[in-house]
């Protein structure tokens, strides 16, 4: 059975309007949130006891290959140091803020304890083969250039498809923000999505 992944970035507000959603069509997600986030600790607490909580920095920097190791390092434990002081448990995975990262990031990474690290590469539906460079199926947003003018929701239905016909060695996982689902107006269209995918399990 092909295996599904969800991920939704920057602890936004709306991410627990989200979270009820997933609730709905019983899908796994994981929160990647900043210490610099509009969620307070009662919110990621309370996402954490149904979903799992990723690190994502402490101040959010936009391109953290512009960071020295030193700086990047503290980004990160201090991050993952308060989700878990606050969820009381161990942190594994995180994701690089807006997509940006390099070799001497990942090494990063691995220092600071994370086991997995997510980029903002989509297209991709097979598990991945390093854990540090984990690509995703498609980006819960209309205008990605990668795919050439189809409606996001299309693309996302036909990658589902690709991964299930590869059966076990499948991945199908979903990313996306909160706040531009709102932005975007993409809510109906994003439980579309959720429902296809809980009728094709």
């Amino acid at each position: 059975m092909v295996k599904i992944l969800t991920s939704w970035d920057d602890g936004n507000k709306l991410d627990m309007k989200l979270a009820e959603l997933l609730k709905k069509y019983e899908l796994p997600a994981i929160f990647f949130i900043p210490n610099s986030c509009e969620l307070d600790d009662h919110e990621i607490i309370d996402l954490s006891k149904s979903f799992t909580i990723g690190g994502h920095t402490f101040s959010h920097p936009n391109d953290m290959k512009t960071l020295s190791n030193t700086d990047a390092l503290k980004e990160l434990t201090e991050n993952k140091n308060w989700l878990e002081w606050m969820i009381g448990r161990t942190i594994n995975w995180f994701c690089y803020p807006s997509g940006r990262y390099s070799e001497s990031t990942i090494q990063v990474v691995k220092m600071a304890g994370f086991k997995y690290a997510r980029t903002t590469l989509v297209g991709n539906v097979t598990i991945a083969d390093n854990p540090y460079r984990v690509a995703t199926s498609v980006h819960a947003y209309p205008h990605r250039k990668e795919y050439n003018g189809q409606n996001w929701l299309e693309y996302a239905k036909e990658r589902f498809d690709e991964a299930e016909d590869l059966g076990g060695q499948g991945l199908f996982h979903v990313w996306g923000h909160s706040w531009e689902v709102d932005k975007f107006n993409l809510w109906v269209e994003l439980e579309e999505l959720f429902k296809y995918i809980s009728k094709n399990l």
